[in-house]
């Protein structure tokens, strides 16, 4: 039971670093990045923490951090398809966004991209598995794919998250966070390209970068020192989700 407890805090206390980190990126984006640049608190709570993004990371944190341990060799073809199938749909699209009139739709993306979407990635495949045929390069045999692998598992866990935060947030506290009606391959206005590609890079970094960080620091901390934190962290934010939910209520 101390066991789980212990684990609880320590998750609790990964979501409360990223549900603040969250609310710094969005509240710097607004700012700095979106027109009209102005300064504003970003989420549905009035203190500094966006719970979707502490959600999201200790989802993928948990889902993921086992994985990024093992290696997936660009020998296996598998890993090898879905690998270089992320990259090149991910440059292609990129440069369709920034040298062509917006497309709003995804279907109307696949009409008139999706063939050339195809046959590029048709073609990298055969090159990079002749290359790799032929190739006595030890090295490039065992080219470790699991970092592009990661980044499609959380582009796709990120973008349902946002599809299904949106969704909740519209339909039962009538609030409208975002609207992707005018952006770049949007699905009825809850999430875009940009923002899923944002997070996809984004959650991959926060992976591979901070949370090593994070878990040195959890090991220094002594197991009081967590639970005190936990405790200063959690009250107000509970205190000021329950708050906000009541308010809407009334």
């Amino acid at each position: 039971m101390k066991t789980k407890l212990k684990k609880f805090i320590e998750y609790y206390l990964i979501f409360c670093i990223y549900a603040l980190i969250g609310w710094l990126y969005e509240v710097l984006w607004m700012r700095f990045v979106v027109s009209p640049h102005k300064w504003i608190n970003r989420g549905v709570l009035i203190g500094p923490f966006l719970p979707i993004y502490g959600f999201g990371m200790l989802l993928l944190y948990v889902l993921l951090w086992k994985t990024m341990q093992k290696k997936h060799p660009i020998t296996n073809i598998n890993y090898r398809l879905i690998a270089l199938t992320t990259f090149t749909t991910f440059i292609y699209t990129t440069i369709v966004e920034y040298t062509t009139p917006k497309i709003y739709n995804v279907i109307d993306y696949f009409k008139n991209y999706g063939l050339g979407l195809i046959i590029i990635n048709i073609v990298v495949f055969t090159i990079v598995s002749i290359i790799i045929s032929k190739s006595k390069d030890k090295e490039l045999k065992n080219y470790n794919l699991t970092v592009i692998l990661i980044f499609l598992v959380i582009w796709i866990i990120a973008t349902v998250i946002e599809y299904l935060s949106h969704f909740v947030m519209d339909k039962y506290f009538h609030i409208i966070l975002w609207d992707y009606t005018k952006d770049f391959l949007n699905v009825n206005k809850r999430i875009n390209w940009d923002a899923s590609r944002n997070f996809a890079i984004g959650g991959t970094f926060l992976l591979y970068i901070v949370q090593p960080f994070i878990n040195k620091l959890l090991k220094i901390l002594k197991e009081n020192q967590k639970t005190s934190i936990a405790l200063i962290l959690g009250i107000p934010m509970i205190f000021d989700f329950v708050l906000h939910v009541i308010l809407k209520i009334i």
